[in-house]
């Protein structure tokens, strides 16, 4: 039997926090206490780290298709990023891509995800709304994918008759809808708009998604929620407005949740006016807002409002991927890099802004656990849960950038920030694959994880 013992922690989960140690057997934990008096194949000594359990990024894109043919980053470079950034688990929305069906699509992505150094699991985006789609969501639930993605926007934005329909299902199946939520009519109304008067800039791809456009189609997918009962969680909120909306909602007893991401907490509007093409680093749908909404989204953060903080991350290249669009924003694709830096982003500042340690573990991995159906195998610290644990030493220091990040990416949103904290250690099922921040695993460890209804 093969063992570890962790030392003199101070452990965190959502509920509690106490210093003590951590019996590890067989990749899953068996014991926690203190002064543990147990013989083991190796010891960790964590005197002065926080020990959290490891994260769940529940909002990723590998290999994203762009117009040129090329692809985004993939399993081989940025989940060793998702690693080193603290992240053990990652749920990757799936394309549905054209002429397939949904398992056609999975069983593709499951070769490309074998590469993996961490675990994961998969959400599917809708993009055929048909019977044939309609018909195979029962298995795809079989074979534990139990979330689907669907856009009120761009081309693959359903109608509220097909949204729906496919909700009422979800309801029936006991899966979640996970909504884009942008009105998509007036977006493209005013994309035309601004293209026709020669407006082709990165800039106005803000413009043209006015912070209105997400806070009606939020509404929106609040009644197709209340109406069906399907549980919806709200992706990527950067409206204030949009945030209220699912509380109020929530208190009314409709069963929706709210996702936000760091670079809407973190990142405004200012982007939109650098010099050149530069901008179209930070083009990504909804678009970065006017600081106003920081005050709201962060005490959204702070009270329990916003249930999950994901990176919704897209590991394209500025000098390749972000260059399609310089004669039309509209061709520029959409996202930017985050999945590295999401944890140590929302420790810094969570912490900066008051935030209990308990709240960020909340956020950043028991919650997409126990939404997902993941929980208590993942997200949290517990006998019998898997050994996934992120040693994190608050005292020290470190600079994100572009330069020095594991993502494949050439550059990162947040280049040149300074964050207080960083991770040391990270345990993957027991099995260390980050030592003193760096990569030390292999590829093509992370399983496959097979999710429950909740």
């Amino acid at each position: 039997m093969k063992s570890m013992l962790i030392r003199n922690g101070h452990i965190v989960t959502a509920s509690d926090q106490f210093k003590g140690d951590i019996l590890i057997q067989d990749g899953k934990i068996a014991a926690i206490g203190r002064d543990l008096k147990v013989q083991t194949l190796e010891t960790i000594d964590a005197l002065g780290k926080y020990i959290f359990p490891g994260g769940i990024d529940a909002h990723i894109h590998m290999e994203v298709p762009c117009s040129d043919g090329s692809i985004s980053a993939g399993y081989d470079t940025d989940s060793i990023a998702a690693a080193v950034g603290g992240t053990t688990t990652i749920l990757d929305y799936v394309l549905q891509e054209n002429g397939r069906s949904l398992e056609e699509s999975v069983s593709r992505w499951s070769e490309k995800s074998k590469l993996s150094a961490i675990d994961y699991g998969f959400h599917l985006i809708i993009t055929q709304a048909n019977d044939r789609t309609f018909n195979e969501l029962n298995l795809l639930v079989e074979q534990g994918i139990t979330s689907f993605k669907l856009f009120m926007a761009n081309d693959i934005a359903m109608t509220d008759k097909e949204l729906f329909r496919f909700m009422s299902e979800f309801k029936i199946q006991g899966c979640t809808a996970c909504i884009h939520a942008e009105n998509k009519e007036i977006i493209a109304t005013l994309q035309e708009q601004y293209v026709s008067q020669g407006n082709i800039s990165p800039t106005y791809h803000a413009k043209s998604r006015p912070e209105p456009t997400e806070v009606e189609a939020i509404n929106r997918a609040i009644t197709l929620s209340e109406l069906t009962g399907c549980i919806t969680l709200i992706a990527h909120i950067s409206t204030s407005r949009g945030l209220k909306l699912v509380q109020e909602a929530k208190d009314r007893g409709i069963p929706v949740l709210a996702e936000t991401c760091p670079h809407y907490l973190l990142l405004s509007e200012d982007k939109y006016e650098l010099e050149g093409h530069e901008s179209a680093k930070y083009v990504l749908s909804p678009p970065l807002r006017n600081p106003d909404n920081f005050e709201g989204l962060w005490s959204g953060v702070l009270n329990g409002a916003v249930n999950i903080i994901a990176s919704d991350h897209n590991g394209f290249y500025y000098s390749t991927h972000k260059q399609l669009g310089k004669e039309d924003f509209r061709k520029i694709p959409n996202g930017a890099p985050g999945i590295e830096h999401r944890f140590s982003l929302i420790y810094h500042h969570g912490m900066k802004r008051g935030m209990e340690l308990s709240r960020f573990v909340e956020l950043v991995s028991t919650n997409p656990a126990k939404i997902f159906g993941l929980y208590p195998q993942k997200g949290t610290i517990a006998p019998g849960s898997d050994a996934d644990l992120i040693l994190f030493d608050p005292e020290a220091e470190q600079v994100i950038t572009a330069k020095n990040q594991y993502q494949k990416s050439d550059y990162t949103p947040y280049e040149q920030t300074k964050i207080q904290g960083k991770i040391d250690t990270v345990l993957l099922r027991g099995e260390r694959i980050v030592y003193q921040g760096k990569y030390v695993g292999t590829l093509g460890k992370g399983n496959y994880l097979k999710r429950t209804i909740q």
